[in-house]
């Protein structure tokens, strides 16, 4: 979809000499100049809540682009919807509708009135007109919606309940109760016929889950009390503490559900509805050292498993898109242990690269003490560890420097896997660098992707390769698994791989539960320097599921799985079909699972 890859631009993690060149559609050479200049002011000037600015620098790309390409052409489509997007939150109404409206007819004529890539912008004109309180246009908007959906992935697909959550809500404000309440109803049948079997570590409750992340932090606290701007960009001195994050029942695998892009919208919206639709950071506790050891200790010791997985966050992050992410990952793993997080003091901006890798490693430092703290105090069997991007830098200072100050041998490695995705690194710097890591984990694993374009340019600035580029220049070293994860499409900019997909989730399941070499994994083939993985037979929900199954159920799952798709043949309903079609692909992993393990 052409629009999907504009809107999360903050969460795309790229510096300012690509940011441009890489968001908008493919151009030569000599058009990029004069596409930076104005995607990088609107972006700076979105970020800093400058409204009027923004869509100035938006109308200058939209002038541009037409220029180039015509006024016609689906190319200047990300560009419509990005002034949409900003007109919406200046409550410039008419001129949101004119910009959704163009950008839908473009989309109309290139690819049909049904295409699915319809979508996003059909979803942007009704938030539009929820605003305007049309409330019988958001209404036909929805039912068209609908239709797509149905059409595209069946009756009981998630992004259809989405849908029918948004046409109740339409029907409650515009006061026809009896109308929501049909809609309601209809919900409640389709959630009774594709839930899944109960499974979950994380239960879901009025629409959604609870994921609860202790963290360090080496960011300044702003003094102020919302929870998503409770810690700045700001250096500060360590702190401690836990947070919550909820995350919808209707959440799909590998997405980040974020409210950013409908800010004006959303903020309509109550509490209960908003977490039934997004991943929200809903609360941070800080704590004092001794409260937060104790704590720690409690949950350790109250979780199904008594491991930790810490996440670290990359490039251009906030505490907020940190904790969402860190929760986000530790639900689609069904991680039975402690979540956790560390946030370093990310800029989270495009526009300041630099500004964050001056201050990685010094965060680093820090994070080292924080770590050290979990080793002694939490009482875990296992302390997993999962960095990206340029948080790997600060993973890499953190353990080298608790490897030097580590005085005595043991037997046991003081962490259980230690998992390294897209590392914005010197390739050689990290090459030498794991060589002194090896021994202090169970299991050392590098990510890394020739798609991945925000590293070819961090490689291009630097002049040297990064640690994260498979290629030629894939890192081969003893002690450590490297997996080329070129296969696996992501975000635009082919980053955010490792949370973002099916496979690499299910890869990391594997490895975070089992602890499994590569060649008990699904999709890894040998090269002999390093693994590839083919993303084919472990791509979809339906992998993930009988993962799930098996972990919780043993051989058992199969005879749970066959009385699910048994119940649903009996009851042969058109709408089950799809939940059919899923539980038979669910039947058929766990019979490869089965397989490996009788192997």
């Amino acid at each position: 979809m052409l629009s999907k890859f504009i809107y999360p631009v903050r969460s795309a993690v790229i510096g300012l000499f690509c940011v441009a060149a890489i968001a908008l559609p493919a151009v030569s050479e000599g058009q990029v100049p004069g596409l930076i200049q104005p995607q990088q002011q609107f972006e700076a000037a979105r970020a800093s809540g400058d409204l009027p600015a923004a869509i100035a620098a938006g109308r200058q790309a939209l002038e541009f682009a037409e220029q180039q390409f015509g006024d016609s052409s689906i190319e200047i489509v990300p560009t419509l919807e990005m002034l949409g997007e900003v007109s919406a939150m200046a409550k410039d109404y008419d001129s949101a509708t004119k910009y959704y409206q163009r950008a839908l007819t473009i989309k109309e004529q290139a690819l049909g009135e049904d295409h699915p890539d319809l979508v996003v912008t059909l979803d942007a004109l009704v938030d539009v007109n929820m605003q305007r309180a049309t409330y019988d246009e958001a209404e036909k908007l929805l039912k068209r919606i609908l239709k797509i959906e149905q059409a595209t992935f069946g009756e009981s697909h998630e992004n259809v309940l989405i849908s029918w959550r948004r046409l109740e809500d339409v029907y409650s404000r515009a006061n026809r109760p009896e109308d929501a309440a049909s809609v309601n109803a209809t919900i409640e049948g389709l959630q009774m016929r594709t839930r899944s079997l109960d499974v979950r570590r994380y239960t879901t409750e009025d629409g959604f889950a609870t994921v609860r992340v202790f963290y360090g932090t080496d960011r300044a606290p702003t003094g102020k009390a919302k929870a998503s701007n409770y810690y700045g960009n700001k250096r500060g001195e360590l702190e401690v503490g836990y947070l919550d994050v909820s995350i919808p029942e209707t959440h799909k695998y590998g997405e980040l559900e974020t409210s950013s892009r409908w800010s004006v919208f959303a903020n309509t919206m109550g509490d209960d509805e908003l977490k039934r639709k997004y991943i929200l950071l809903l609360d941070v506790t800080p704590l004092a050292q001794e409260s937060f050891d104790e704590q720690l200790q409690q949950h350790v010791e109250n979780s199904p498993s008594n491991d930790i997985l810490l996440f670290v966050h990359g490039y251009n992050s906030s505490f907020e898109d940190a904790a969402r992410r860190a929760a986000q990952l530790a639900y689609d793993l069904d991680f039975d242990g402690t979540p956790m997080m560390y946030s370093w003091p990310s800029q989270a901006s495009t526009m300041s690269y630099t500004v964050d890798e001056a201050v990685v490693r010094l965060s680093g430092r820090r994070m080292a003490r924080f770590l050290r703290g979990i080793v002694e105090e939490a009482g875990a069997d296992r302390i997993h560890l999962i960095a990206h991007s340029m948080g790997n830098r600060a993973l890499v200072e953190a353990l080298e420097r608790i490897a030097a100050e580590q005085k005595e041998e043991t037997s046991k490695p003081m962490f259980g896997q230690i998992v390294f995705t897209a590392p914005d690194v010197d390739r050689d710097f990290f090459i030498e660098a794991v060589q002194g890591l090896r021994g202090s984990a169970e299991r050392i694993t590098l990510y890394a992707s020739e798609k991945d374009l925000a590293l070819r340019s961090s490689a291009v600035l630097h002049g040297a390769p990064r640690a994260g580029l498979a290629g030629k220049n894939i890192v081969s070293a003893d002690g450590i698994d490297t997996i080329d994860m070129s296969d696996i499409d992501a975000d635009l900019l082919g980053h955010g791989y490792f949370a973002a997909k099916e496979g690499a989730i299910y890869d990391l399941f594997r490895l975070f539960w089992l602890g499994d070499p590569p060649e008990q994994r699904c999709g890894m083939q040998n090269k002999d320097d390093f693994w590839s993985f083919d993303a084919k037979p472990c791509r979809g929900g339906a992998v993930l599921e009988a993962g799930l199954l098996y972990k919780k159920y043993g051989p058992a799952a199969r005879d749970k799985a066959q009385q699910r798709l048994e119940a649903l043949e009996e009851a042969d309903e058109e709408a089950d079909k799809t939940a059919r079609k899923e539980w038979s692909r669910i039947l058929d992993q766990l019979d490869i699972l089965l397989q490996e393990d009788d192997e």
